[in-house]
């Protein structure tokens, strides 16, 4: 049975029962002692309001299903009436997600298409990535042809602390899942990891994705910043691809060859890849 976010295969000792149902919604990492939960995206929680605006204008309101860019539809809560609705973030076993929380408040507007406005970060430019907004603009699109819609939707962000009120939140998300960082899924994913005998270690999904592409016989796990303590326990092959500052956080440079010699203090490196 395998996770399908990152892929990897669960070892068949810790299937229990109702297993299936629970891995493949997305929202579930199993562990040899029992469940993690992983939390939603931004980029899904304001999906998801966006979703719940659109079909409050013809009905009760109180859970949506939404698509996803790792492909999985996944159910969200929300409160909505008459063309405004509310989504919280929910971060799951994240132990340290500070957007944890935040509701995404989303109104029908005349004008057609998706528009931004008051607690969504700002540069130049609202700060949405492309992922998530081709996940805002396919479930959107989606919703105005179920129930008929031709307006817009305006999306807001409403927060309980100062701080990030000032600041603003952007809307993120590459598989519209939140991974629930903690020391139990580093446990996890290491006790899986030393299953495999070739890994490719990732900085994230990005790089997940690359590593897929660049080295087919070798199984992609996504550590963040967490790649030291992988390379430490895995006694087989390892190729480390992963982005530039990340690199620097953990091992000093981003430059490839000072990044090979620094990791393979650590555990058997083949190569490295920045990307």
């Amino acid at each position: 049975m395998r996770d399908p976010i990152e892929l990897y295969e669960y070892p068949k000792e810790w299937i229990r029962k109702g297993a299936e149902k629970r891995i493949s919604s997305g929202l579930y990492i199993l562990t040899p002692r029992g469940w993690l939960r992983r939390g939603i995206t931004t980029g899904t929680t304001a999906s998801a309001a966006v979703v719940a605006s659109i079909s409050s204008l013809k009905q009760n309101v109180r859970r949506v299903a939404v698509s996803t860019p790792a492909g999985i539809r996944v159910k969200v809560a929300v409160s909505a009436k008459n063309g405004v609705a509310r989504a919280r973030k929910f971060s799951g076993d994240h132990a340290f997600d500070a957007t944890d929380g935040v509701v995404f408040v989303a109104r029908t507007i005349g004008e057609e298409g998706i528009r931004f406005g008051r607690g969504i970060a700002r540069e130049d430019d609202f700060v949405v990535s492309q992922a998530a907004r081709q996940q805002l603009m396919e479930n959107y699109r989606r919703a105005c042809q179920d129930f008929g819609y031709g307006g817009g939707v305006m999306i807001e962000a409403e927060f309980t602390r100062k701080s990030e009120r000032l600041n603003g939140i952007a809307i993120l998300g590459t598989t519209g899942f939140v991974e629930p960082w903690c020391e139990e899924l580093l446990k996890t994913k290491i006790e899986i990891a030393r299953r495999y005998e070739r890994i490719a270690v990732t900085t994230g999904r990005e790089s997940w994705k690359a590593a897929r592409e660049l080295f087919p016989g070798f199984q992609p796990f996504v550590f963040g910043v967490h790649l030291k303590e992988i390379l430490n326990a895995h006694g087989g092959e390892i190729v480390v691809v992963g982005k530039r500052g990340l690199l620097k956080h953990v091992f000093g440079s981003e430059n490839p060859e000072d990044v090979l010699k620094s990791a393979r203090e650590f555990g058997n490196v083949l190569e490295v890849v920045v990307c």
